[in-house]
């Protein structure tokens, strides 16, 4: 993944959110308020999941309920492949 300038200074400014190693998120506990950021100039890099709201179903926390989110590496589907039919 390449960054550019203005998103590596981004990310800098939110390093004391990162996430432990051992951890599967890059970074937790963003204040919602900058989630229109993160989407904007991280366009499809990231997959963003809300926290601390009011859980639901299976513990899921809506986005409109959350308080904070967190950073996940995006699941890409492989556009390589190619599938051939004999």
């Amino acid at each position: 993944m390449i960054l550019t300038n203005k998103q590596k200074t981004i990310l800098n400014s939110f390093s004391s959110y990162r996430s432990p190693i051992d951890e599967v998120s890059y970074y937790k506990g963003i204040d919602i308020t900058y989630l229109p950021l993160f989407k904007k100039e991280f366009k499809g890099l990231f997959t963003y999941r809300p926290r601390g709201g009011r859980y639901h179903i299976q513990n899921n926390c809506r986005m409109k309920d959350a308080k904070t989110f967190a950073i996940y590496k995006r699941q890409e589907i492989n556009r390589d492949r190619r599938y051939w039919v004999v």
